[in-house]
Parts: structure tokens; sequence; C-alpha cells
């Protein structure tokens, strides 16, 4: 009897060493690594550097190794071809990119498509003319800079003693590079005004090239032609930024004198915020964009499927609701979404009279 049971003791341990021979390659597949790559348009902007932070740390909490490549300025489309091409000869699983030049972004996806390789595009939600790009993943750029107009009518009404309906003011437009970032962001930011503040006026609308330097240059000149701008909108923080130290090297208070808006929610500009230097952005928290990218990049490369557009959502943040904002309190899960074109209108049909209040984050 005792030699029986020592028999069926030791087949027990056999089987139980067998079965975890077998089942250690299968949790090894669930945890394996991946090679991925993630091309900005450049890390000029505190904007993707931010999402370049956010996108590593997620690939680095699966173990993944995430290999960041990008031109040295925005505006230099083939080095953004050049650069896809050669993360796809190092053999990247996956890819995603962020273009400027549609252009030169069908070129790179046509490169990763005959390569087989599953690519993405990140801060961008307009798809492309040709090619096969599995998700789009950004925010509703015309949405977002109505949203940011409409509060810039309280600040400007708020000045001239008023209501929005009824306050004069100047605006002042700073333009990102020719492309559909700059178009939409502008179309949007004109269409909150018409509907917040009809009587304000824009004075003037030059390109100061996603820059702060060139913000600066720009709206130096700008404020020695007409001393009474009230707002300095920048396509991006950056730009928005330099007006601001170009207003004050003038003499000239922000947040009572004028105020200085702009687009991305980066880091700097919640610092200046948080100083009282700046007066709001529209947050569309590109650190958590960049961990949604890799997120499903997980999702693509596990086999699921995914929208072929993700909307990311975007908020207006003022020093009320900055800290709720750094707290990751006003970031809401992406949701499939509708594409967004350069026609000059909105990416979502307008079937209500919106207000600051009451816009839904796009």
């Amino acid at each position: 009897m005792m030699k029986t049971f020592r028999i069926f003791a030791v087949s027990m341990i056999v089987l139980g060493i067998a079965l975890a021979g077998l089942a250690a390659p299968v949790a090894r597949a669930q945890d394996k690594t991946h090679y991925v790559g993630f091309v900005p348009p450049a890390l000029t902007s505190p904007f993707h550097v931010a999402m370049v932070e956010g996108a590593t740390k997620r690939a680095e909490e699966l173990g993944w190794k995430l290999d960041v490549q990008a031109p040295a300025s925005e505006g230099d489309f083939q080095s953004f071809v050049t650069t896809v091409e050669q993360l796809l000869e190092k053999g990247v699983e996956a890819i995603s990119i962020n273009p400027i030049g549609t252009d030169s972004a069908v070129t790179a996806v046509k490169a990763a498509n005959e390569k087989g390789v599953p690519i993405l595009a990140h801060n961008f939600i307009t798809p492309f003319s040709e090619g096969n790009v599995l998700q789009y993943i950004g925010y509703d750029q015309w949405g977002g800079a109505e949203k940011l107009a409409l509060y810039t009518c309280e600040l400007i009404a708020k000045k001239h003693n008023s209501t929005p309906a009824e306050t004069p003011g100047k605006v002042y437009i700073l333009l990102g590079i020719e492309s559909i970032f700059s178009h939409r962001r502008t179309g949007g930011f004109k269409a909150g005004l018409a509907k917040g503040c009809p009587n304000v006026t824009i004075v003037g609308e030059q390109t100061a090239e996603w820059l702060r330097t060139k913000g600066q240059e720009v709206a130096t000149i700008a404020l020695q032609k007409d001393p009474e701008i009230d707002v300095f909108y920048g396509n991006s923080d950056e730009m928005a930024i330099g007006a601001a130290l170009a207003a004050e090297a003038l003499g000239l208070e922000i947040n009572k004198d004028f105020f200085a808006v702009g687009i991305d929610g980066n880091q700097p500009t919640l610092d200046l915020l948080k100083a009282g230097k700046f007066s709001a952005t529209l947050g569309v928290d590109p650190v958590r964009m960049g961990v949604t990218v890799i997120d499903t990049m997980q999702k693509v490369l596990n086999g699921e499927t995914v929208p072929n557009i993700l909307l990311t959502p975007s908020v207006v943040v003022n020093p009320d609701n900055l800290q709720d904002y750094l707290d990751g309190k006003l970031w809401t899960e992406p949701v499939g979404g509708s594409p967004e074109l350069d026609n000059d209108l909105p990416t979502v049909p307008d079937t209500t009279e919106a207000t600051p209040e009451s816009t839904p984050a796009q």
C-alpha cells in the first residue's frame, strides 16, 4: 500500500512539472514584449515631448521597446518620411505617426502598408486620401477651439464691464504652419467668437510657425501698431506664451490689460497659469494621449478590433480648474467618433446653442 502511494505521489509531481512547463509558455506569450515606433512631427514643442513622455511610460509598464524618432523641424516633411522608412527597416511591429504634411503622411502610410506593419496616426483624426491607417487618435480641434473662444468672450466682457453678447474687443490670432491643424483651430475659434461675442473684432492673424520666439516677434509688431489688443489667441500654447512675453515687455499686465489663450495644455503653460502669467488653454492632455496610443497598439497586436477614429477629450483649463486637470479628474475615456475634415465646418454638427458651461468635451 505504501509503495503504491509513493508511486502515485511521484506521478503527481511529474504531472505537475509537466503542466507547469506547458503553462509557462502561455504566460510568457501574454507578457510578450514588442518593438514599436513613435514619430512626432518634431520635438521642438512641449506638446510632442509630453506625448512621448506618456507613450514611453506606458511602453515601459508593458515591458516594450519604444523607438522614438523625429525630424529636426516640423516643416521637414521629407525627413518625416525618411524617419518612418528607417523605423520600418529596423523591424518595428507597429508604428504611430503625427504628420503635419498630409502628402508625406500618405507616403509613410503606404510604406508601412507594404511591409504589413500596423500604422496609427496620433493627434490627428482626418483620414488620409490613400493608405490604410488602423486608427486615428486625437481630439476635435474645431470643437475645442470653439469652447476656448466662448470662454475668451467671457474674459473680454469682464474687462470691458459688459456681457459677452454686447462687449466690444480686439483679438489677434497667431496661426501655426499652414495645415489642417491651423485651419481647424482657427475656424473653430472664429466660430466661437461669432457665437459668443459677435461685436468683438479680429484685428489681425499671422503665422508664428508654432514657435514661442516667433509668437513674441509677431505680437510685438502687432502691439506697436495697435496697443489696445485685448486677446492674443495662439493655435498652440507656445505662440500665445510668446505673445504674453511680448506684451509684458511693452509694459502691459496679463489678465488685466490683455489675455493670452492657446491650445495644448502643455506643462510650461500650466505652470504659467498657476503663476498668473497666462489666461486659459485648451487642455488636451498630451501625456494621456500618448498613453492611449500605446494602449491601442497593444489591442492591435493582440488581434483586437479598434474604431478607426478615437476621440480623446479636451477641456478649457483656467486657474479655477487647473488642479483638477493636473490630477486627471477632467480626463474622460476616449470614444469612437467622427473624422475631422478640412471643410470649414464643425466636426460634430451643432444642434444646440452652446455655452462655456454646457458645451461637452469634444
